[in-house]
């Protein structure tokens, strides 16, 4: 587990230590993954979603970005007394339809009940099931020379949250990306050497963890980038750059460059891959960042000026 605050990036007790160990208590079934995730965000029910959705997309996408196949989750939510029932329905209706859409059956499910004013509602813990089917989409697979592609719109997750909260206006306009990607992913997962979903923190919080795994440079093309220009005005009111902004409903794939063309064709073909773009490149730069090319040049990028919005994801 890491702790954030103020942009520094803490170990806080569960490393890759704990990884491992479950890996091992996972040996005598080596094709089961396992993922898990715990939901809060503001407002828990939006224009297009809510949190049960986020939940179950969350888990799947996270689990699927591994090669793995979703199969079943586990869930557990803790309502806050006194949520009106037709909001209890719609959360119900909400889990039922993503993981419908997901292809994956809701397992197990637990449900607490705490004090008026301690849970903001509702917040849901999410655990995803499933079975390797192929070779794992590791980091270390990557090479240089690789195509960085992202499989949609940067930021419509947060400028949605964002206008709702601050009355922008602008969230019928930029709709939050919330959406289950196992069949996105399952189109081209055999062309592709690794996957991360872009989630809270964003595009940047991706870009830099891979690079430093890794121990590569990555170029982005900051011209390349999908943003609309709705997301794009509606984060600038909180100081927010759509690189630092949280999606739901979208991941970043390192690509071989011969098979680049083939999986930006199998991505554009999908209702939820209809903007996939390619936005840099891999280096042979041994140093590990993430370079950016602007018009003014390649250098390294500032976090954005304004503070981190809280509870996105």
């Amino acid at each position: 587990m890491t702790y954030t605050r103020d942009r520094h990036t803490t170990q806080a007790g569960f490393g890759p230590e704990l990884r491992e160990r479950v890996a091992r208590a996972l040996a005598p079934d080596p094709s089961l993954v396992v993922r898990t995730g715990t939901y809060v965000v503001d407002p828990p029910f939006f224009g297009d979603g809510d949190i049960g959705r986020l939940a179950v997309c969350g888990a799947v996408n996270d689990l699927a970005a591994t090669g793995a196949e979703p199969r079943h989750l586990a869930l557990g939510f803790v309502l806050e007394a006194g949520l009106p029932l037709d909001l209890v329905h719609r959360l119900t209706a909400s889990v039922r339809a993503a993981a419908d859409e997901a292809g994956v059956a809701v397992a197990a499910v637990d449900t607490k009940v705490v004090r008026a004013g301690e849970a903001d509602r509702v917040f849901v813990t999410a655990t995803a099931f499933g079975e390797r089917g192929g070779p794992p989409l590791e980091l270390a697979a990557v090479r240089p020379g690789d195509s960085i592609v992202v499989t949609g719109p940067l930021g419509h997750h947060a400028a949605h949250l964002l206008s709702l909260r601050d009355g922008l206006g602008y969230e019928h306009h930029v709709p939050s990306d919330c959406a289950p990607l196992g069949c996105l992913l399952r189109t081209v997962r055999a062309d592709i050497r690794h996957a991360r979903p872009v989630a809270d923190g964003g595009l940047a919080e991706v870009l830099r963890l891979s690079a430093g795994g890794r121990g590569l440079t990555l170029r982005v093309d900051e011209d390349a980038l999908p943003v609309r220009y709705e997301a794009r005005v509606a984060l600038a009111t909180r100081g927010l750059a759509p690189l630092d902004a949280a999606c739901a409903g979208c991941l970043c794939l390192f690509v071989p460059p011969e098979r680049t063309p083939r999986v930006l064709a199998a991505l554009r073909g999908h209702r939820y891959g209809r903007h996939a773009a390619v936005v840099g490149q891999v280096t042979d730069d041994a140093l590990g960042d993430v370079e950016f090319v602007t018009r003014d040049g390649v250098r390294p990028r500032a976090p954005s000026a304004g503070p981190l919005p809280e509870r996105l994801l």
